[in-house]
């Protein structure tokens, strides 16, 4: 039995984060939840997840920042995030993808859309250098 994949979402809206357990959860996926940045880092040292769902604009420390230090960290270098933010300016999106996200949504978005961004990120993680 394949054991479930986990994912942890930050978001600074408990709303939208239980609008992603939900539908995460529906698909199989245990999901943990974070709403800022310091508690982020600390769950994705401690949980270990197979991917973060990163917020873009949250109070303390913002997605970039907490990307930042998920990078300088050996534990958490290797995680696959994908970005959530409002910003849909070309510029913002090449220098989170510069920064080392794997993949970003802008919202809003469809579930369906984000479930599907997941999937492909956790296979793209399984299989490095496909």
């Amino acid at each position: 039995m394949e054991k479930k994949r986990k994912i942890l979402a930050v978001d600074d809206e408990p709303d939208l984060l239980l609008i992603i357990k939900t539908a995460l959860l529906g698909e199989g996926f245990e999901v943990v939840t974070a709403t800022n940045g310091p508690d982020a880092l600390a769950m994705a040292e401690d949980e270990k997840p197979d991917l973060i769902l990163l917020d873009v604009m949250m109070p303390e420390m913002n997605g970039f920042e907490v990307l930042q230090a998920l990078r300088d960290n050996e534990a958490t270098e290797r995680i696959p995030v994908i970005m959530l933010t409002g910003l849909s300016e070309r510029e913002k999106i090449r220098d989170a993808l510069a920064a080392g996200i794997d993949y970003y949504i802008v919202k809003p978005f469809q579930l369906n859309d984000l479930v599907a961004k997941v999937n492909l990120a956790i296979a793209d993680a399984s299989n490095p250098g496909l």
